[in-house]
């Protein structure tokens, strides 16, 4: 699988010289780039991957497009940040009184997961039918 990166869109590039791109981005700091390499688990690095495939392929109204942008930067950020928490829920040993521990961050993820989805799905639509309604559909999602 190719490394991929995206920059946050409200964020500045650095305007110190890099040889690449690509050495840019392995140096910037969490808060400006968000990275394959940053998604350990295969099936969130897919997820990451598919839906940042879709949206280079979006086109319309910039102002919508950076929309979108805007919302995929911060799932993708929210998708990295809730990995540590999957990875403690996957390799809890289930004990007595340790289900209501587990509860409400398992709700937080079902929930979270639910709406990266939509918005993966929405994506999809718009490529496949790229029309100024679905464009302003999709960046209206929150």
């Amino acid at each position: 699988m190719t490394s991929w990166w995206m920059w946050n869109p409200a964020g500045t590039v650095p305007s110190k010289r890099f040889r690449s791109e690509e050495s840019l981005a392995r140096s910037a700091p969490d808060t400006q780039v968000v990275r394959s390499a940053d998604f350990h688990c295969p099936e969130q690095r897919r997820r990451a991957t598919a839906v940042r495939e879709d949206f280079l392929k979006v086109t319309g109204d910039p102002v919508q497009v950076a929309l979108v942008e805007q919302r995929l930067w911060t799932l993708l950020v929210a998708l990295r940040r809730a990995q540590p928490l999957r990875d403690a829920l996957a390799t809890a040993i289930p004990k007595p009184g340790r289900a209501a521990l587990v509860a409400e961050p398992s709700r937080e993820l079902a929930e979270f997961d639910r709406r990266f989805d939509r918005f993966a799905a929405a994506l999809q639509v718009l490529v496949a039918d790229p029309t100024p309604e679905q464009l302003r559909h999709t960046a209206a999602l929150d």
